[in-house]
C-alpha cells in the first residue's frame, strides 16, 4: 500500500504545480484523493501499521474490563454495535477514517485558498500518525480543524461544544480546551518575537529539566501528570525522547519563518494568527512534556494539526510559484518518508 500512498503524492504534487490553470477539475481531483485515502485507511491490512492489532483486539474485546478501562466508551459503544452485524474490523476502521478524513478535507477547503499544498503536508505527516495509525486523534484532529474558523470568529461556545464531541472519541482531547484562550488577533512585530520566544524558552526550560507542567493548578490533570512522571524515573513508563529529531526541528524552524514573514502571508491567510499561536504552543508543549514522550508527542500532535497549512504558507514568501510549491512538495515527502519509516511502513 505504501505504493499507492506514494503515487497518490506524487499525484497531487503534479496537480498543484497546475492548480491555477485546473480550476475546472480541482474539485473532482480533490474529492477522489480523499477517496483513495480513505480506502486505504479503512482497508488498511492488520498489522501494517503500530495499532491496528490492537484495535482489533479492542473491537473483539469490547466487554473487556481491562479493555474498558483503556479505551473510550465511543469506541466500545460502536464495536458492540457492529459486532452485530460483522465480525470484521475494518468495519470500525471505516467509520473513524470516513470521518476523519471527511472532516480534514472539509477543513483544507474552508481554511486554505489552495488546497493541494495543504493536502501534501498533511498526507506527509498527519495522515500517517492519525489516520493510518492512532484513528482515535483521528477524528479529534478533524474536529479540531473544523473548530479553528469558529475560534478565529470569537465563537468560544460552539468550540467547546466540539471539543466535548472530540473527548466522546478521544480523552487527550481535555489538552486542546486551553486553545480556547487564544484569538486571531493582528500580531504585532512585539507580539511575535514573544511568540516566537517560545521555541528558546522551552529548550532552556527543557534542557534543565524544569517540568512546569506538573504544577499546573487543574485537579486531576496536574495530578495525572506528576504519576506519570513517577512511573518514568523509575523505569515503568515512558522513554528518552530526541528533542532534535528532524521533524520537529523543521516544525520549530517553519514556525520561525513564516512568523519572520508574517506580513507577507497574512494577506493570504486571515487565519494566519490563530495558526500561529497554536504551533506556538505545539511546539512549546513538545518540550515542556519531553519527560513523559507519549503524552508530548500527544498534545503537540493535536496542536499541531495546523502545521499543515504553515507549511502550506512557504508558498507565499518563494518565487517562482514552481519553485516555491516544489520546496513545500520536498518538506512534504521527506516527512512522509521519516514517518512511514518509524511506522515501519517500508518493508516489503
Amino acid at each position: 500500500m505504501i505504493y499507492i500512498l506514494l503515487s497518490i503524492y506524487l499525484l497531487i504534487y503534479i496537480v498543484s504545480i497546475f492548480e491555477e490553470r485546473l480550476k475546472r477539475y480541482n474539485k473532482t481531483i480533490y474529492i477522489s484523493s480523499g477517496i483513495i485515502l480513505f480506502l486505504c485507511a479503512a482497508f488498511k491490512e492488520i498489522g501494517f501499521d503500530n495499532d491496528s492489532e490492537n484495535y482489533e483486539f479492542f473491537f473483539y474485546n469490547y466487554d473487556d474490563p481491562y479493555v474498558q478501562l483503556a479505551v473510550e466508551y465511543s469506541y466500545l459503544l460502536i464495536s458492540r454495535i457492529l459486532n452485530y452485524f460483522t465480525e470484521d474490523v475494518h468495519s470500525i476502521f471505516f467509520i473513524y477514517s470516513g470521518i476523519g478524513i471527511l472532516l480534514k478535507m472539509t477543513a483544507i477547503k474552508r481554511l486554505s485558498e489552495l488546497w493541494f499544498l495543504p493536502m501534501l503536508v498533511y498526507m506527509g505527516n498527519y495522515y500517517i500518525l492519525h489516520d493510518l495509525t492512532q484513528i482515535r486523534a483521528c477524528i479529534v484532529s478533524g474536529i479540531f480543524l473544523i473548530a479553528i474558523i469558529p475560534l478565529a470568529e470569537n465563537k468560544k461556545g460552539l468550540v467547546a461544544i466540539l471539543l466535548l464531541i472530540a473527548c466522546f472519541f478521544h480523552y487527550s482531547t481535555l489538552a486542546l480546551f486551553p486553545a480556547l484562550l487564544l484569538n486571531n488577533n493582528d500580531m504585532n512585530k512585539r507580539s511575535r518575537l514573544l511568540w516566537a520566544m517560545l521555541v528558546p524558552i522551552g529548550y532552556i526550560l527543557c534542557i534543565a529539566n524544569v517540568n512546569l507542567m506538573t504544577e499546573i493548578p487543574i485537579p486531576y490533570i496536574g495530578e495525572k501528570i506528576s504519576s506519570y512522571q513517577e512511573l518514568s524515573e523509575r523505569g515503568i513508563k515512558g522513554s528518552e525522547i530526541n528533542i532534535f529529531n528532524a521533524v520537529f526541528v523543521v516544525t520549530w524552524f517553519t514556525y520561525l519563518y513564516i512568523l519572520y514573514f508574517y506580513d507577507t502571508v497574512i494577506k493570504y491567510n486571515k487565519y494566519l494568527p490563530i495558526m500561529l499561536k497554536l504551533t506556538g504552543v505545539s511546539i512549546l508543549s513538545f518540550l515542556l512534556l519531553s519527560f513523559l514522550p507519549v503524552l508530548a508527542f500527544r498534545v503537540s500532535e493535536l496542536y499541531g494539526i495546523v502545521e499543515i497549512f504553515i507549511f502550506a504558507n512557504i508558498y507565499y514568501t518563494i518565487k517562482p510559484k514552481w519553485l516555491a510549491k516544489s520546496v513545500v512538495s520536498i518538506v512534504g515527502i521527506a516527512m512522509f518518508m521519516i514517518n512511514a519509516f518509524y511506522a515501519e511502513f517500508l518493508h516489503p
